[in-house]
Parts: structure tokens; C-alpha cells; sequence
């Protein structure tokens, strides 16, 4: 099977060339390798002009005449992608020399899969070196979680997605099937769009496998702030707030269920998980404050007009 990649730039000269390195450095050679740029302005594309100089048949760069925006670009580089497999890329994190070749394998072996996501350790300037904290850590998220046919979109549509880009990859046909993106909602980026389909479909494969490092540094477009606050020892409480929010995301799920054409009975599984979750938390509640709480909660906060 053939191998592209889907890698975009935007003002990354400090981390880029380390990038391409671990890609170069793969066991199992790629076959092309797409660059969006995003109109850098520092010394991106020098940079990858010096790649392209030792390397014409293999890195290809393209520059966008006008900004357009992280998921724009990401939409360009995957529809330039001819390659049976398509790997998503970004700037500033490394890859394992084994990661192409293990994720080949997976899709040369189960057929029937849309989708690859494997584990990425964390490192960077808010990450000791001595540690061994992984994306999936942030979450609690362990593969053994995903045991029946609908775990995984019930997972990143209940409570977001949890898989970031830079560890997908995605069969072609599969991918220009759904190109282009619907973008039904700024938080529904494109891998997390491309997530929930292929989950729809149970064609979501999770590798336990870490196989490459996901850089947490301030410039980054996303992951900084979520790990800044993130401490794995800490255990997640059920406040009012957050039974609110639960509640409140209700509407989202059903846009996405209805305009991504997801099964329609998820819809009634965040219903009845909401409702769960509200139970749970008036059972916490001494007997005299759960009385009120639920009254509150009925007609002070309307907390179930969320989910009409």
C-alpha cells in the first residue's frame, strides 16, 4: 500500500525540520509527502525549500494564494493525497521510525477499517522529560474501554473527541468519499469529522501502540491549554456546573447526529446518559438539599428544556 502525507504549515520554522526528519527516517519508506503553507511569514519556507531541493520526488509543496485557516488547510492537503493511506501531519511533533509500517500492517490485515489512531506521548516545555504521559492519559482513556460496536463515536460524541490529528490515519477511498468537509460546527474539525464517520461505521481501529510524540508547547493550535490544566492525579468530580454542561451539550449532538447522518439512536443515548448523570448527582446530595435541587433544577435552571 501506498503512503501520503497530509502535512500542514503555518509560521513553523522551529519545529518543522525535526518533523520532516522523523517522516525521512521512517523503516517503510512514505510515497509522497503533501506541505500545505498557510502564508508563513518567518523562515517556514525556506526551510522547506531546502527539503524540496534534496528531496523533488517526494515533497511537494503547496502555497495558498489567500489564509485559510487550520481546517481549510488540512482540507487542501488531504484532497491533494493520492496514496492508498493517508497520513495526517502537523508541524511541530515527531514520529517513531515504525510508525508507517505498523499502521500499514493494521490496514493491510483488517480491511474493513476507515481509520487508524494510535497513542502519542507528550513532551515539550510543560512536560518533565523524566515522565511518560500520554494524549490518552488526559482522558483516562484506555483501548480495553472500547469493547462493543458503538464505544468509540459514543465516547468522542458524548464527551468530545479524544484522538488528536496527528495520529490518524485514513484510507483514501474512504476519505475522498467524505471530501468535501460538511464543517457542521467550528468545534467539529476535519479529523474529528472524519472520526465520527468512520465510528458510525465501526471502521475506527485504536492501536494501543505509542508511535510518535505530540509536542506541547504556547504556539500550537490545540493541546496547549487543555494540558496546562490538566493533572492525571486529580479525580473528576460531578459539580452542578458540570451536570450543566452534560445538559447543555445536547443540542450539539443532535446536529451533529442529524447533519453528519450518524445513527439516530445516539441521540436517545446522550438523553438517557444525562439523565444518568443527574441521578448521580442528587443522589450525592444530603436528603433535604436533593429536594430542592431537583426543584431548582426543574424550574429555576429549565435544565431539561436541553434536551427537547
Amino acid at each position: 500500500m501506498t503512503s501520503s502525507i497530509a502535512l500542514c504549515t503555518y509560521n513553523g520554522e522551529t519545529y518543522i525540520a525535526e518533523q520532516l526528519e522523523s517522516i525521512l527516517s521512517q523503516s517503510k519508506p512514505v510515497h509522497e509527502i503533501i506541505i500545505c503553507d498557510d502564508g508563513s511569514t518567518d523562515d517556514t519556507l525556506k526551510i522547506l525549500s531546502d527539503y524540496t531541493d534534496r528531496f523533488p520526488n517526494l515533497i511537494k509543496v503547496y502555497l495558498n494564494p489567500e489564509n485559510l485557516g487550520y481546517v481549510g488547510n488540512f482540507e487542501k492537503a488531504m484532497s491533494l493525497c493520492s496514496g492508498d493511506l493517508v497520513f495526517l501531519c502537523d508541524q511541530d511533533d515527531r514520529w517513531y521510525s515504525h510508525k508507517v509500517a505498523t499502521i500499514t500492517e493494521i490496514f493491510e490485515r483488517q480491511t474493513a477499517v476507515n481509520i487508524v489512531c494510535h497513542n502519542v506521548k507528550l513532551f515539550g516545555e510543560m512536560v518533565s522529560s523524566s515522565e511518560k504521559t500520554t494524549y490518552w492519559d488526559l482522558d483516562g482513556i484506555k483501548p480495553q474501554d472500547f469493547t462493543q460496536a458503538q464505544d468509540i463515536i459514543k465516547r468522542i460524541l458524548y464527551h468530545g473527541n479524544i484522538f488528536p490529528g496527528m495520529s490518524m490515519a485514513i484510507r483514501n477511498t474512504f476519505l475522498k468519499e467524505n471530501l468535501p468537509l460538511k464543517k457542521v460546527n467550528p468545534v467539529i474539525i476535519h479529523d474529528y469529522e472524519l472520526l465520527l464517520i468512520a465510528s458510525n461505521n465501526e471502521s475506527v481501529w485504536v492501536e494501543k501502540t505509542i508511535l510518535g510524540e505530540y509536542r506541547i508547547h504556547p504556539k500550537q493550535s490545540i493541546g496547549y491549554k487543555t494540558f496546562s490544566h490538566f493533572n492525571a492525579s486529580e479525580e473528576e468530580v460531578l459539580t452542578r456546573n458540570n451536570l450543566f454542561t452534560i445538559f447543555q451539550r445536547h443540542p450539539f449532538v443532535k446536529k451533529a447526529i442529524n447533519e453528519l447522518k450518524l445513527n439516530i439512536d445516539l441521540e436517545n443515548g446522550y438523553k438517557k446518559y444525562c439523565l444518568q448523570q443527574y441521578q448521580n448527582y442528587l443522589k450525592k446530595l444530603p436528603l433535604w438539599e436533593r429536594l430542592i435541587a431537583r426543584l431548582k433544577m426543574k424550574y429555576y435552571f429549565h435544565i431539561f428544556d436541553y434536551l427537547k
